[in-house]
Formats: C-alpha cells, structure tokens, sequence
C-alpha cells in the first residue's frame, strides 16, 4: 500500500484535491476542519487506518489498518435546496451500491437510509455533515466507510447490525483503492441527480426489507412497526402499520431493523 497507488487509482476523476493520511482520527472531522478553511468542491480525504471514525447517531465505526476505506468527499451543493439536504447520505449509499454492482457484480441493498447491505448484512456505512456559516451551508462532507477484507468486521460483542466484507461475499481479494475510485466517480455521476425521480427510483429499486415487517426506534426508544412499502418523493420512509393505515418517516435519528 502506498499513497501513489491511491493517486494512480484516482487518476482521471475530476477531483480538485486529494489528501491521503497512513492513520487519522477521522476523516470526516478532517474534511470539515478543511471546508472550513476553504477547501473546494470535489476534494477528496482517504485514510488507511482511522482511530476515531464515527457513524450516525455518535457511534464509532471500525477502520483498522490495511482491511477498509475511509474517505471523505468534499461537496459544494449549487444553491441552498433544504429538502435535498438529508439526501446526501443516500447518495452516498448509492454510489457504493452501483460500484459494488458494476465492478463486482454484486446485489447490494440499501438499509434506509444509508446503510449498504450485502446478503443482509452491513458493509457500508454513510455519514453526511454539513458546515454552515450562519444560516449559509458551507459544505457537505460525505464520509464512507467500507468494508473490504475479514479483518475489516468488527467482533460480533461491538456490532448492532450483522456485518461482513466485500471479500467474504466475492471470495476473492479486492483492490481497495480500484473500489474508492468506483464509488467516488458514481457520487459525481449521481450528484446532479439528487432528489430527481431517476434517482428515487434507483434508491428504491435497491431498498433492503421491502415488503417485509420492520421496526423503527428513534433516539428516546420509542417505537414504530409496520411493513415497509418503499420512500416517497422526498426520500421519506413509508410503512403500512397493522391498522392498515399509512405514515411516512422523515430521515433522522431512527434505527430501522427488520422483525424476523
């Protein structure tokens, strides 16, 4: 592994910086620290090893050195469009279901509502931040984390969601640096897309759990139940709860779970 592999395998993309660390604390916090000094759209932090990588909802996600991607993406959005800003992550989510499904010719699905699952299991994770200044958003930093080698899943005791690999699902080794460069170019193919219907439509093409029961909690442990129909036109969840009746979801702090 070397950083000119990372630059080689990024050669191409339209991409206005690329930092690589060996080892951070996390990606995303160092993307912020950037956008908040001026850092362009399309600038891109990749690490091999992060000692403090967080997910949604404050919790810690595993990068251990030489099995994973960490990388952080810079983004400009063109004008202040509030309703497409919880949209970010599942562009993300996206992005990496269509690299894993072109360049490996897997069948990812998305786990409202940025989840990546592989056989039912986590493999991706997305988290999205945005930096205001004021009331004027600054930047959007698109933060993923993948799963790539065995050693990349976290211990059974520090998961709250099965997990696997990209590897344990091909069988084979996979270039982590050839996988970044898949799903960084799908961001960029997508971005100008959000919120459009071609873009709903491949989201819910590739949801996870539709037309099965699920569970969703949110942060006070509150509780909803109901077969998930797929998300409507702002990307909101839709269950039919057991008395027929119809809701949707915004997203936010909810944990979605499926009931066996």
């Amino acid at each position: 592994m070397s950083e000119k592999e990372v630059f080689e395998a990024l050669r191409g993309l339209p991409l206005a910086a690329v930092w690589f660390y060996p080892e951070t604390g996390s990606t995303n916090q160092d993307a912020l620290d950037w956008a908040a000094q001026g850092a362009p759209d399309l600038a891109l932090i990749v690490a091999d090893h992060q000692t403090a990588g967080r997910g949604r909802l404050g919790r810690q996600w595993f990068t251990p050195p030489g099995a994973a991607l960490a990388f952080s993406l810079i983004l400009h959005p063109p004008a202040p469009q509030p309703e497409i800003l919880p949209l970010y992550s599942p562009l993300g989510a996206l992005a990496v279901a269509f690299a894993l499904e072109q360049g490996y010719g897997l069948q990812p699905q998305i786990k409202w509502p940025n989840d990546v699952l592989l056989n039912n299991r986590k493999v991706c994770g997305v988290l999205a931040e945005a930096l205001w200044q004021g009331d004027g958003l600054q930047a959007v930093v698109l933060g993923i984390g993948i799963n790539v080698a065995p050693s990349s899943v976290p211990p059974d005791d520090q998961i709250l969601f099965p997990a696997t690999c990209v590897e344990e699902v091909t069988g084979k080794s996979i270039h982590r640096w050839g996988l970044l460069a898949g799903v960084v170019k799908a961001i960029i193919d997508w971005r100008d897309q959000l919120g459009s219907e071609v873009f709903l439509q491949a989201w819910q093409k590739r949801l996870a759990f539709t037309g099965h029961m699920v569970r969703l909690e949110n942060t006070g442990g509150e509780a909803s139940e109901g077969l998930l129909l797929g998300i409507d036109a702002f990307g909101h969840l839709r269950l039919q709860m057991k008395d027929g009746s119809q809701q949707t979801f915004a997203i936010g702090d909810l944990k979605l779970r499926p009931i066996s």
